[in-house]
């Protein structure tokens, strides 16, 4: 088999320089460039990450927050057949640890902000060198892999099925597992989004939800294959975003529900001029159908639903069209906002019984995928990965089911998983932390609605016999010192005397959530 490098996706930086060289590729705070300036530049790094001495297959890790040198590390890297590894800036240094070992990078490339997040080099540690972005006054700088080399292309030998980026995501465990995205997933997801969102030639584009997640890199690289100009915001603050909108025309967006009801709540709203705005798109948490009408009816935008997971590539693989924001008043319409929409166009979307038979509409199942945008698997989990992908389907361990119109509702997550402002948040991850403080015997943590986040974590703690209660306060700077900030239980700590179990043995956290509804 012969090996080529005709699609892999960094490349669209190349196309998109020919066809529009002078027009405005990136917009973020500090900074603008063309299509024509992000392809010389991407293309001098990539030659400098060779030099460096990075090989096909080899893991870049960057840590940084949303702007332009973010989104050149993704394609310098790329370019060079090397595999980007974004980690979440928000993270705890024992966090960050952890990715790093099992990712096993070459290369660190980390915003001087975050260094101190960075563990000391030691044994099993693989990276050869930590470039400093924004200076530091003891490592090698950013500039220096883009400054020193020559801007033209270069030629990686890779292909197609090659991962082109590995995002990580907590997994079931609470161990995070890096999820591979190769150059096909990525070229399948921006061409779907593209159409179903209707992105025209014109769009300029606001990305503000963090670009080292699957959501908001999708939005971004399906701007990127559409050649659209793109405003990076680093945080959602609604006057920054308004004034931004007003200022840049934009014309469409992405936001998470957090995002969408802190704008409800910003009472200035109506001093910008947001008439460019045509299209938002929400999606990454349950979206609160009342805060969708109430934003509907404000703003008068078209929005889309849009409801996708790492896994399934950075884009999605249901949308909810603008279609079906029109209310008529029908009880049938209605209903529709509470769904995710309709399979996407690159993704089969079916409902499994336990015994992987296809079940027929209205019947509640576990939800399981496939397409060209299905991840080619967990880095280093070849069992995880069997699991996930078995019988040819991505087995998502949501619960839910298709009416007879097509319309997707999700009414479960076997997983458990939380999504606290977008963010995914997994229990386990939570509970494993929770247990290893000296006076807690075990720990159970659930999902809660939460009228802004969509949910937020609650914990129960058992503690240890004879232990004494610690204060609370105490118990969450543990957790804090620990886990990223959106992972803390801020939907409370409950102490309690046991868990309810099963006969084998599982927690029944359904139990647990009962015990939080009022009784009537």
């Amino acid at each position: 088999m012969v090996r080529s490098n005709q699609m892999l996706f960094g490349y669209l930086a190349d196309k998109n320089a020919k066809y529009y060289p002078d027009k405005t590729f990136l917009i973020d705070e500090n900074r603008r460039c063309t299509f024509r300036e992000f392809d010389s530049r991407t293309n001098a790094m990539a030659r400098g990450l060779l030099n460096a001495g990075i090989k096909t297959g080899d893991r870049v890790a960057v840590i940084n927050h949303n702007s332009v040198e973010l989104f050149e590390v993704y394609f310098g890297a790329m370019k060079a057949a090397g595999i980007p590894v974004p980690i979440n800036v928000r993270l705890a240094p024992p966090e960050v640890a952890e990715i790093l070992q099992d990712a096993a990078p070459s290369l660190l490339l980390v915003h001087k902000n975050y260094l101190p997040k960075i563990p000391p080099k030691g044994p099993g540690q693989t990276w050869s060198q930590v470039y400093a972005i924004g200076g530091s006054t003891t490592l090698p700088d950013y500039e220096s892999l883009i400054g020193n080399y020559p801007p033209s292309r270069v030629e990686p030998v890779a292909d197609d099925d090659d991962p082109a980026i590995l995002i990580y995501t907590s997994g079931t465990t609470g161990k995070p597992k890096g999820v591979m995205l190769t150059h096909r997933n990525l070229l399948a997801d921006v061409w779907s989004s593209c159409v179903t969102r209707r992105l025209a030639p014109d769009d300029v584009a606001l990305v503000t939800a963090p670009l080292y997640q699957a959501g908001a890199f999708g939005s971004m690289i399906a701007n990127v294959f559409r050649g659209n100009t793109i405003v990076i915001l680093d945080g959602f603050d609604p006057p920054k975003v308004l004034a931004t909108i007003e200022r840049e025309k934009v014309t469409t967006a992405l936001f998470v529900p957090a995002m969408i009801l802190k704008l409800l709540e910003f009472p200035d709203s109506g001093r910008y001029d947001l008439s460019s705005m045509r299209t938002v798109v929400y999606g990454a948490a349950p979206m609160p159908v009342g805060a969708l009408k109430q934003a509907m009816e404000r703003f008068r935008w078209d929005f889309i639903g849009a409801c996708g997971a790492t896994e399934t590539g950075p884009g999605y693989i249901a949308f909810l069209d603008r279609e079906n924001h029109y209310l008529d008043g029908s009880l049938q319409m209605e209903k529709r906002l509470q769904s995710i929409g309709k399979e996407g166009i690159n993704t089969e979307v079916r409902i499994f019984d336990d015994e992987e038979r296809e079940l027929p509409p209205g019947e509640v199942g576990e939800i399981v995928l496939r397409g060209q945008n299905i991840m080619k698997g967990y880095w280093g989990k070849p069992r995880e990965t069997a699991e996930a992908l078995r019988s040819g389907w991505y087995h998502t361990g949501d619960l839910g089911y298709v009416d007879a119109d097509g319309y997707i509702y999700i009414v479960d997550r076997k997983k458990d998983l939380i999504i606290s402002g977008g963010f995914n948040v997994y229990p386990k991850e939570i509970e494993n932390v929770l247990d290893t403080h000296p006076a807690v015997l075990e720990s159970a943590v659930v999902g809660i609605p939460h009228p802004r986040w969509g949910e937020t974590p609650l914990a129960f703690v058992v503690l240890k016999k004879g232990a004494p209660a610690p204060e609370i306060d105490a118990l969450m700077g543990f957790l804090r010192e620990r886990l990223a900030d959106y992972k803390l239980p801020k939907g409370g700590i409950h102490f309690t005397q046991e868990l309810p179990r099963n006969a084998s043995g599982k927690v029944l956290k359904r139990e647990l959530r009962d015990r939080l509804s009022p009784k009537s």
